[in-house]
């Protein structure tokens, strides 16, 4: 049923789709071979030919806008530019209006930041609703981050919001103002922004939903509220999908959310049970996660910590069973000599010993300010 649903698309998708013209697209063709052949000049004058010959409307302004960037990568910027702001300033805007206006900006930039500065924002101001016009944004603010602080920054922030109706703006001008409010260490200003973010621009079409709360709950623990914190979290999860095909709806900030909750528990509300059962999640919820090893390696250390050895045997277990070729494989074997390594099993031969540093150091320094035990920068596979 699937096949037959994909190629009766397949075939709709070509019956819909538009005649370009052969002539169109041998120019095209010519064009790029040019272009990939580094023969600048000869590729810029067939993508003018291009233009010429298109039937789409579109593709003829893609096909300028093409000319215009390859010109001046040949060095006729003034020719280039001239051909970029045609069609920047075209009444009304075309499809490439504002990537022509942002390209104008980005070579003022490069030029001269003084003249490209006011240039970027008032590309962003003229096509709020286009991508380019974020891009350009977070420039600016990093520069003024930079270059004065992150209360210029916020200053300069300030200042658009009044500026502009653009409910696509907007949201990234709340979302940079929460941030510098918390690099500033504003943090309970920060955290009721963040909130904000998350509340007005709720999932699945927010883009920075999962990030506000993130860092929603990085502001409540170092106001010292771990349930609160602990709280966003869970908001975020709780819009956790499942696929039922091919493919995973993981999001990068959910891992990360779980292994917090988890240090939440443990380390400020001194609950292992519950730092343990949120780990166990990990492991069992999260399957295309490259920590999930990690996580039973922590509850395991969570179960010896309680004196329950058994406990801590049969997750170990587990991990060896589940990956085989995991880091820690010789580790449980030492630590439960009960557990057999598989057979052909790719981990080390030995336990490294920085595995159990970790272990000892995070017990000796659970009261003080404790160093993660799971390597979070071990990158996760979303998309597996």
């Amino acid at each position: 049923m699937r096949r037959a649903l994909l190629l009766a698309g397949l075939l709709l998708f070509a019956a819909c789709a538009p005649n370009r013209g052969e002539a169109y697209q041998k120019a095209l063709s010519e064009a790029q071979r040019l272009h990939n052949a580094g023969r600048f000049e000869e590729s810029a004058a067939k993508y003018d030919e291009a233009a010429r010959e298109a039937k789409v409307p579109r593709d003829a302004v893609f096909m300028r806008y093409q000319a215009a960037l390859v010109r001046i990568r040949a060095g006729d910027r003034a020719r280039g530019a001239k051909e970029l702001r045609e069609i920047a300033n075209a009444n009304p805007p075309n499809a490439y209006s504002a990537q022509a206006a942002f390209k104008l900006a980005d070579l003022s930039w490069d030029t001269d930041k003084s003249a490209g500065y006011p240039e970027l924002e008032a590309m962003a101001l003229k096509f709020p609703e286009n991508g380019v016009a974020w891009v350009a944004l977070q420039r600016l603010f990093r520069y003024d981050d930079e270059n004065g602080g992150p209360q210029k920054a916020l200053a300069h922030i300030e200042a658009l919001a009044a500026r502009t109706k653009s409910a696509h703006l907007e949201e990234l001008l709340a979302y940079e103002r929460a941030r510098r409010l918390d690099m500033l260490g504003r943090s309970a200003e920060a955290r009721d922004a963040y909130v904000d973010v998350a509340n007005r621009w709720p999932y699945p079409h927010g883009a920075f939903f999962d990030d506000a709360l993130y860092r929603a709950s990085e502001m409540e623990e170092k106001l010292g509220r771990p349930k609160e914190a602990i709280d966003h979290l869970e908001r975020m999860l709780s819009f956790r999908e499942k696929s039922t095909t091919i493919g995973s709806y993981e999001r990068p900030r959910y891992v990360p959310a779980v292994l917090r909750i988890a240090k939440l528990y443990e380390e400020r509300l001194d609950d292992r049970q519950k730092a343990r059962e949120t780990l166990h999640r990990l492991y069992s919820e999260f399957t295309t996660s490259t920590l999930r090893d990690d996580a039973l390696w922590r509850e395991a250390e969570l179960w010896r910590k309680d004196g329950d050895s058994e406990k801590m045997c049969d997750r170990l277990a587990t991990l060896a069973d589940d990956f085989p070729d995991s880091r820690y494989v010789p580790c449980v074997i030492e630590k439960c000599p009960r557990v057999q390594r598989k057979a052909k099993s790719k981990a080390p031969k030995t336990c490294h010993a920085y595995l159990v540093r970790e272990a000892t150091s995070h017990e000796a320094e659970s009261e003080g300010t404790p160093t993660p035990v799971i390597d979070t920068t071990r990158p996760d596979d979303p998309a597996k």
